[in-house]
């Protein structure tokens, strides 16, 4: 099958068609590095890594760019604050008026780091404020097992395309200079054109201001954007055939993303909060400057809610990433991403006490309890297998459910990445995995116990086949339903040691044959929220729902 694309630029769903043959270029607008990670990032860079892992399993050269924008108005300005120091009026703005003591002090801690960093170095205080936060961004996605991007481009390195870019722009009459800052010409390259907002679908005689940040007086026209932003007092700047200054803000990706994949490339993605101004600014300046197109498929991932409302410091729903993985393991994050279609809302929700002994589940106990389940399948699946003889070139069943798993996979994937299909097929796969682990000695001998077997590997392979193909499963079995129970158990409060010493003082009870007290204790772990389960092995437990 073909893959098929929802292509955000032609609003119809389009076979993918490379512009070479088996080969893919694709670029992912990266963080802008001024402070940390949040689960908004955290959604969008999860829900391309699927993609990146789809492409390449169906067979692609995938080259896969996402850059770090370490030149911007937030990174200096929080360079400015560190500067100020921890009594600055700075603090009393806005922004920070609903900050708690504990956002505080790791803001400051995190302020402390920068400076300790700039200390000895001969460089602008804001391109230390983007190397911390680069670093930040490593450490936070580390334990998430993104695949590495072909390359990383970061802002600083490419001034010498982003002033050839602007060169080009302005030859072309769709630029002009004004003190040292150079505006990009909306009206000029639409006239021209007729392509401005041919993206976002937004009429340009309707716009405001298209920059960042509000830009003074020196701009023709309301709708236009600055492209360069001529130096001021204590910036970072580089030298360019208007004067010292940087570059604006969407000028970055066009240039990267020309610099490193060439233009026109396959994909361009992103939040769909960057579709205005910035990935609709990026698609007029580069093909201002060339005359041809710039990318082919744009692709933007949903929004993201916390307990259904927009993450906000001052409403107390702001997730860090290091916040997150308090909650939960990278693992159920990704489940719970990928739980979503990439361009739907994904709303991140929290069990909570409900009071009288109830709990609500929320979306990241969900996908919690579902990961844990395809994992205590697989280690089913492997304890069944072990130390059995399959003998080579033995059939599996002639079951459609069995001969599926790969294909119903690829069939949801291949319409526009639906993750949310892919994974509910995986839920199947694994539901039809225990029903063959559940079968009766009986019932084995009807089937024929070698093809039975056989078909209980291909299955499990199959799953963790298609499961690897977006970056699930790759963790040895028991050991992850044990590292998933004892998470659950210190979120939740539970003490391990004196759940097994109970399991241990249950055996004893039913060894002795006092089946009350077996029962008492059972009952006892169970209001704990701990089910405790017999097997040939011995007690196993997991935590559960109270």
């Amino acid at each position: 099958m073909t893959i098929h694309i929802e292509n955000v630029l032609t609003r119809k769903k389009e076979p993918l068609a490379p512009i070479r043959e088996g080969e893919l270029r694709v670029y992912v607008c990266g963080v802008t590095v001024y402070g940390r990670c949040h689960v908004g990032h955290l959604r969008c860079y999860l829900s391309f890594d699927a993609i990146f892992r789809y492409l390449a399993h169906r067979g692609f050269a995938v080259r896969y760019v996402r850059n770090f924008t370490d030149i911007d108005d937030k990174i200096i300005e929080r360079a400015r604050e560190i500067a100020a120091g921890e009594r600055g009026e700075w603090r009393e703005r806005p922004a920070y008026k609903d900050y708690t003591e504990a956002q505080w002090s790791e803001r400051l801690a995190e302020d402390r780091l920068i400076e300790a960093r700039a200390k000895g170095q001969d460089r602008h205080l804001a391109e230390v404020v983007a190397d911390h936060f680069i670093d930040a961004f490593n450490e936070d996605f580390g334990p998430f097992r993104l695949l590495p991007a072909t390359a990383e481009p970061r802002v600083s390195g490419h001034m010498p395309q982003v002033i050839a870019l602007i060169e080009g722009i302005i030859a072309r009459g769709f630029a002009y200079v004004v003190d040292g800052d150079v505006y990009f010409d909306v009206p000029a390259y639409h006239e021209a054109t007729r392509a401005y907002g041919k993206l976002s679908g937004r009429d340009y005689t309707q716009l405001a201001d298209g920059a960042r940040v509000a830009t003074g007086e020196k701009k023709r026209n309301a709708p236009d954007f600055a492209l360069w932003k001529a130096a001021k007092p204590d910036e970072p700047a580089w030298d360019s055939p208007w004067g010292k200054g940087r570059p604006g803000w969407h000028i970055e990706c066009s240039a990267m993303s020309a610099h490193v994949l060439g233009q026109p490339f396959d994909i361009h993605g992103g939040g769909k909060d960057l579709i205005f101004p910035h990935h609709e600014n990026e698609i007029a300046q580069s093909e201002a400057a060339t005359g041809t197109p710039f990318c082919h498929v744009w692709m933007h991932n949903g929004f993201v809610t916390v307990d259904g409302v927009k993450m906000s410091k001052s409403l107390g729903n702001f997730i860090t990433i290091k916040d997150a993985l308090t909650l939960a393991p990278p693992e159920v994050w990704r489940l719970l991403v990928l739980g979503t279609h990439y361009a739907n809302p994904i709303d991140f929700t929290r069990g909570r006490e409900l009071g009288g002994g109830c709990r609500a589940r929320g979306t990241i106990d969900i996908a919690f309890d579902r990961l844990a389940y395809f994992y205590e399948t697989f280690e089913r699946a492997d304890e069944l297998l072990a130390r059995q003889m399959i003998p080579d070139g033995t059939a599996p069943l002639d079951d459609p459910r069995a001969a599926g798993v790969v294909a119903g996979f690829e069939e949801a994937m291949d319409d526009d990445f639906n993750t949310a299909r892919a994974v509910a097929h995986m839920g199947e796969a694994a539901r039809y995995l225990n029903e063959l682990c559940d079968l009766k000695a009986k019932d084995v001998k009807k089937l024929g116990r070698e093809r039975w077997l056989a078909t209980v590997r291909e299955v499990a392979s199959d799953l963790k086949r298609i499961g690897g193909a977006v970056g699930l499963f790759g963790a040895e079995p028991s050991r992850a339903v044990i590292e998933l129970r004892d998470f659950a158990a210190a979120c939740r409060g539970i003490d391990r040691a004196l759940v097994e010493s109970r399991i241990v003082a249950r055996a004893q009870a039913r060894q002795e044959k006092d089946f009350a007290r077996s029962d008492a204790i059972r009952d006892e772990l169970l209001a704990m929220g701990v089910l405790v389960r017999d097997t040939p092995k011995g007690s196993v437990w997991k935590v559960t729902q109270k």
